[in-house]
């Protein structure tokens, strides 16, 4: 079954292919969806809608920014790894059999060249740059501008920096950074350390107003959740990943808060039924006939934070990914949507009654 759905996602996405020169069409916000000055998508790991916003969850904080937006506890991952999903996000791609892998065996150029071969490889950055919109990728446990896996043309060596690196990395992973699997990013040198930066740049950037209008942040793998234990600590998991969150956000959420700012939290993927008998169980954990996905990455829930959103409200309406590339072009007036962001749903629903 899921050989099947994944081949017809694959064919969508064929379809839809554009010219590799196609320029985001700007404009008011669109479908709906409202004008925010700032958006941040902040990514968190390997989390069923069911352990992190169920009863008894670890995440406490995480649950409590609930009451200070919306809810959206039917949004769903499009795949089983995590490159999928974050490759997704920021381009509407669907998984291809590298990134449905991890590209854990290949290297990062060999894992790159895929990307290229949908709409010419454009991605969000492009659309937001073609915009005049400014953007940044603000990566934890990096320490320099553009910091990513040894690239060259032909390179054949499997990429090393999967988390719990022992080369100068800590926790870093690539498949968490979706902006350096585009070649028009990783391949300029000047535009990949203009805008993929070390997370300790964020608080400098609130402290003087220089928040970027598109943000993608990436907690590294034992703040995002996705290693429990993390390597020499006895915590992991939604408990280290809600630590994190609440000594975090406070100043961005401020930030946000007084710029007409929305914040995004997420997961990239949920979990896989443990059986036949499971999936039959709770058919809508595992898949979503209404996502462009088909929701094949699980349920995973998420979390819209802002003033302006209508507080505590939970918008039960299936979103996936591309979703929410989707919805992020509409608030930027941007109407060209990639890939199979143009066969998702906007998230309308979640921003009904959303103040002026």
């Amino acid at each position: 079954m899921r050989k099947i759905c994944l081949a017809v996602v694959a064919l969508v996405a064929a379809t839809l292919q554009g010219p590799g020169t196609a320029q985001a069409a700007t404009g008011p916000a669109l479908e709906g969806v409202p004008h925010f000055d700032h958006v941040v998508v902040l990514t968190e790991e390997n989390e069923s809608a069911s352990t992190t916003f169920g009863p008894g969850s670890p995440a406490v904080y995480l649950n409590s920014l609930r009451s200070k937006g919306v809810f959206l506890p039917n949004y769903y991952g499009t795949g089983h790894v995590s490159l999928d999903n974050y490759i997704a996000m920021v381009s509407g791609q669907p998984l291809n059999p590298l990134t449905a892998s991890d590209c854990s065996t290949v290297s990062l150029w060999t894992c790159v060249q895929p990307q290229a071969a949908l709409s010419g490889g454009r991605n969000l950055a492009d659309q937001l740059e073609g915009a005049g919109l400014s953007w940044k990728s603000y990566q934890d446990s990096t320490s320099t501008p553009c910091f990513h896996g040894p690239y060259a043309a032909g390179d054949l060596t499997p990429d090393p920096y999967q988390g719990n690196s022992t080369t100068g990395a800590k926790n870093y992973a690539d498949r968490h950074n979706p902006f350096i699997y585009f070649p028009d990013v990783i391949e300029n040198a000047a535009r990949c350390a203009a805008h993929q930066r070390p997370y300790t740049d964020l608080s400098a950037d609130l402290a003087a107003g220089l928040l970027p209008a598109f943000s993608f942040i990436t907690p590294d793998t034992c703040n995002d959740g996705h290693d429990d234990p993390c390597a020499g600590q006895t915590v992991g998991g939604l408990t280290a990943a809600d630590a994190w969150l609440q000594a975090q956000l406070p100043p961005l959420l401020d930030y946000l808060a007084a710029n007409n700012g929305l914040l995004v939290i997420n997961f990239d993927e949920g979990s896989t039924p443990t059986s036949a008998a499971a999936a039959l169980a709770a058919p809508s954990d595992y898949s979503c006939p209404a996502c462009a996905s088909l929701g094949a990455g699980g349920r995973t829930g998420a979390v819209l934070i802002s003033p302006r959103l209508p507080q505590g409200k939970v918008v039960t309406t299936s979103y996936d990914h591309h979703s929410l590339l989707r919805t992020i072009e509409d608030s930027f007036g941007i109407s060209e949507h990639l890939n199979l962001a143009a066969v998702a749903a906007p998230m309308t629903d979640a921003f009904a009654g959303t103040a002026p």
